[in-house]
């Protein structure tokens, strides 16, 4: 029922003021957190759930990037308004946190900061003490707050939404072509949904289309092989035909009625300087009439941190009174940007990340953080060249696992658009590969997908040290370790083709990264707007560059946690697809690979193995837990772990059969 009711000492509302923002706070749920657990110094943490209402000025020029926004529908004072979901977890003393907000930028309506830092189980509603995991963030004060940005979720799992208007042209509903691709990697799946409802289930209003790999030229299937379902569905014919596992299908179809995705950006910025700024006693964030918050991080992962990069990109980091929104950020496992603000935007799709998803938006030119020429293009641009004009770029901690070298062309945001020479790095930002990782700590492919069982390295301690570096940068100016990432110049990052990987048995390399592929949205595509649908590969790819690798199979350079400096395995951060789930020997979507080493010389000689064994490695178990102590210790003195996680790391090396 408190679900449902809205009591009324914690409904608070706002009144509308002749400034743009937020205009009104709806509390629903103010309850402890963790079962009312004490965290340090910082004391019990309380959450608090709501939703909030904001206008934006369409004529205010931080706003008049939005695409579509000016075919908003205007409220009584000329303004667009919008609404979303919050929610905050804070000490309920507010005086004894740390004065930062760390905002989460949610994934796909899901929270994952407490996963991330605090090593705790996926929860969207964190209540229980099991929901702090280890109490990271709370025991150093962070006020965690996450607020809805993508328009259409379905209200389940206590996700969390926003509402943004449709945009019209002149109250005429907005038609065209829009398109989604479908990848399956289950055996038996018989329905595909569409990411918008067609406006005609006609078939010749429609193509599906087939390929085989990314770059294969489509085959149109004939329409007399499938059919739509729904508006919201389509099914091959006759009923029950199960889509070809590894098969990249494309729908070409209509829809109308697009929501003004971009605004997904100010709401952010605006709820964040909300918090941050506003006196008034519907701030959650206020202490005896002053807001306690003095700076603002935020983090996130994959989408969410290519929504981060975009964010700054394209200049939401200033809010309408012209102040910074975030000092720093962390936007982790993330390369490229985001189809969010654009026509029939779908922020839900992850371009080329190995096979399949081949041309979402925003997948082009600039890549690095420093302004760079796009030799291809001709355009002159970079991830921080509005915010850098404006004075107004936060700190940034930009960590990757290995994956993103491999799939994502996470070398462009250190190197020239061809891959020639290393990118001078702007002082504000730090970048970190943690050397022999894949994209997320858990398997993402159904079983039998990957060639390989997936890379189960944790990368999390080396977060939990660069969070606490970043909010010391932004907190003092005390600088953060030193960058660690492979470059051309000291030849830790080369091309596929003069990439050379040891001959273990059962795990072949990939014939090369997936590459920077380039496309043609047509002549408006600039102004969100995309014409040619589904876009024109084009010719001359961007370059992408993969780390090198030792003569174990694993990587030289970046943050070498103790899995890596002192192995019992090949870690990496790629995978390769089996025949039985189709595209064999493509790149396995997200998912890593870890092959152990043979135990005995015995053993090595008998498989051909060309790895030393780990009996000819380490002498026993106790001088393999010395050395990873050692390896710890040395990375906490660095500024990459923490003293909590050193001793962690060699509890669990303790642990090991042997």
């Amino acid at each position: 029922m408190k679900r449902l009711l809205l009591v009324a000492g914690l409904l608070s509302c706002l009144a509308a003021t002749a400034d743009a923002g937020v205009t009104r706070v709806e509390i629903s749920r103010r309850e402890p957190f963790a079962e009312g657990q004490t965290f340090g110094t910082a004391g019990p943490y309380e959450k608090v759930v709501g939703r909030f209402f904001g206008e934006l000025d369409a004529a205010h020029a931080l706003n008049a990037g939005i695409v579509d926004i000016d075919r908003a529908p205007r409220n009584a004072r000329g303004r667009v308004e919008y609404s979303a979901d919050f929610y905050i977890l804070k000490p309920v003393d507010l005086a004894k946190g740390n004065g930062a907000i760390f905002y989460d930028v949610n994934n796909r309506g899901n929270k994952n900061l407490l996963y991330q830092l605090n090593s705790a189980r996926r929860a969207n509603d964190p209540t229980t003490a099991g929901d702090a995991g280890n109490g990271f963030l709370m025991r150093h004060g962070f006020t965690v707050v996450w607020s809805g940005w993508i328009p259409g979720l379905p209200a389940t799992n206590d996700n969390l939404r926003i509402t943004v208007p449709v945009a019209t042209a002149d109250s005429t509903p907005i038609e065209q072509p829009v398109w989604d691709e479908f990848l399956f990697n289950a055996k038996g799946e018989v329905r595909a949904l569409l990411t918008f409802p067609a406006t005609s289930t006609d078939q010749g209003q429609a193509t599906l289309m087939v390929r085989e790999t990314n770059t294969a030229a489509p085959t149109i299937l004939p329409r007399e092989r499938w059919e739509f379902v729904d508006q919201r569905s389509i099914q091959l014919v006759p009923e029950g035909t199960a889509f070809q596992p590894g098969v990249i299908y494309q729908l070409v179809y209509r829809a109308a009625n697009p929501p003004v995705a971009g605004i997904g950006f100010a709401a952010t910025r605006d709820l964040v300087s909300f918090l941050r700024h506003e006196s008034a006693a519907t701030n959650p964030l206020v202490v005896a009439g002053k807001p306690a918050i003095t700076r603002a991080l935020a983090h996130g992962t994959s989408q969410s941190g290519r929504y981060l990069r975009d964010f700054v990109h394209r200049g939401f980091n200033e809010d309408e009174g012209g102040r910074i929104v975030f000092d720093g950020m962390n936007p982790h496992i993330a390369t490229a940007r985001l189809f969010l603000n654009q026509r029939f935007a779908q922020p839900n799709r992850a371009f080329s990340m190995g096979h399949g998803f081949l041309g979402y938006l925003d997948v082009g030119f600039p890549f690095a953080y420093e302004t760079q020429g796009d030799p291809i293009s001709g355009k002159v641009d970079g991830i921080l060249s509005r915010c850098a004009a404006r004075g107004n770029c936060p700190k940034i901690v930009h960590t990757v696992s290995s994956t993103e070298y491999w799939q994502g062309a996470q070398s462009l945001v250190a190197t020239d658009p061809l891959g020639r020479q290393d990118a001078k790095i702007p002082d504000s930002v730090r970048i970190y590969l943690i050397a022999g990782t894949q994209h997320v700590g858990f398997p993402t492919m159904p079983a039998g997908v990957c060639s390989t069982p997936h890379n189960p390295i944790d990368l999390r301690p080396a977060l939990r040290a660069l969070t606490l570096a970043l909010d010391r940068w932004v907190k003092d100016g005390t600088p953060p370790p030193g960058s660690r990432y492979p470059t051309i110049a000291d030849a830790t990052l080369v091309s596929g083709e003069h990439f050379t990987f040891p001959k273990i048995p059962g795990l072949a390399p990939p014939a090369a990264p997936a590459p920077r592929l380039r496309f043609d949205y047509g002549a408006d595509s600039e102004r969100g707007l995309i014409g040619r649908v589904p876009p024109d590969l084009l010719p001359r790819p961007y370059v992408a560059l993969v780390p090198k690798v030792d003569a174990d199979g694993n990587e030289i350079a970046g943050v070498r946690l103790p899995d890596v400096a002192v192995p019992l395995a090949t870690a990496t951060g790629w995978a390769l697809r089996t025949a039985s789930a189709g595209a064999a020997g493509e790149l396995c979507y997200l998912d890593g690979s870890v092959v152990p080493f043979p135990k005995t010389a015995a053993e090595r000689q008998a498989r051909s193995d060309p790895r030393a064994s780990r009996d000819e490695r380490y002498r026993d178990q106790a001088e393999y837990v010395a050395k990873v102590g050692q390896a710890a210790a040395l990375l906490e003195r660095g500024g990459y772990l923490l003293a909590e996680d050193v001793q962690r790391i060699v509890e669990r090396a303790a642990a090991i059969a042997w």
